[in-house]
């Protein structure tokens, strides 16, 4: 056995009975002869260097540990647990251990990170923790969300022409009642679209205006009203109610 290893288990057998206070010390081990704290219920955090890093590509270069689940290496041995953990500025890279837990004194951060704080209530409110906040919000209710989009009128055809009356293809399930008035429309000029010359559509004019006075299941009848001059409701015409 070589002289470095047999000092090595000479300082090792010495931390662990007690009778080298600096080798245990070194060691990061508590000293020798006291009684042992009872642990905290409460897990204490290092942030250290990852054994892993380089290594495994997917591997942060520190990563947190629990105080009393620090990985031993020969660095730790030979150097003691303070030279695997990360300065202070590290600790504010990595942010706060895992579920917002404390970290160890044995750290060296002059901080413990802590939830942000919520703003004081207002005078005259009540907090959000109140019991009377569940009957202010069956008061208040839900926001009020955006309104609909108007429909647009229902659109049909006259299927027959009397007299003095039409028969139109709408009924009261598409919101006529007796006495809505519609408009008897006609296509009548095309729209062309100046350099490609498609039709865009026509632009239709009244021909007549008629009041719904009787409902059926399937149509409806309208009494005309007006006429323009020169036109005459003819079946096909377009019905839009009023």
């Amino acid at each position: 056995m070589t002289k470095s290893r047999a000092f090595v288990l000479a300082c090792a057998l010495l931390a662990t009975t007690g009778g080298c206070e600096t080798v245990r010390k070194i060691a990061g081990l508590p000293p020798g002869g006291e009684p042992s704290e009872l642990k905290s219920a409460e897990a204490r955090w290092l942030l250290i260097q990852n054994p892993r890093y380089g290594d495994v590509p997917s591997e942060p270069e520190y990563i947190w540990v629990e105080e009393d689940k620090v990985p031993t290496s020969l660095k730790t041995l030979i150097r003691g647990t303070s030279s695997i953990l990360a300065p202070v500025e590290v600790v504010a890279k990595y942010g706060p251990p895992p579920g917002g837990g404390k970290i160890s004194p044995r750290q060296g951060v002059p901080y413990q990170p802590a939830a942000s704080p919520r703003p004081a209530p207002a005078p005259g409110t009540v907090p959000a923790s109140s019991s009377t906040t569940p009957a202010r919000a069956a008061v208040t209710g839900p926001a009020p969300g955006p309104l609909p989009a108007a429909e647009m009128p229902k659109r049909g055809y006259v299927v027959h022409v009397d007299t003095t009356r039409i028969a139109i293809d709408l009924t009261a399930a598409d919101g006529l009642r007796p006495g809505t008035m519609v408009s008897i429309r006609r296509d009548k000029t095309p729209i062309m679209h100046p350099v490609t010359g498609e039709k865009l559509g026509e632009l239709d004019e009244e021909v007549a205006t008629a009041k719904v006075v009787e409902l059926r299941d399937r149509f409806s009848l309208a009494e005309i009203q007006t006429v323009s001059a020169g036109s005459q409701i003819e079946v096909r015409d377009r019905v839009v109610p009023k």
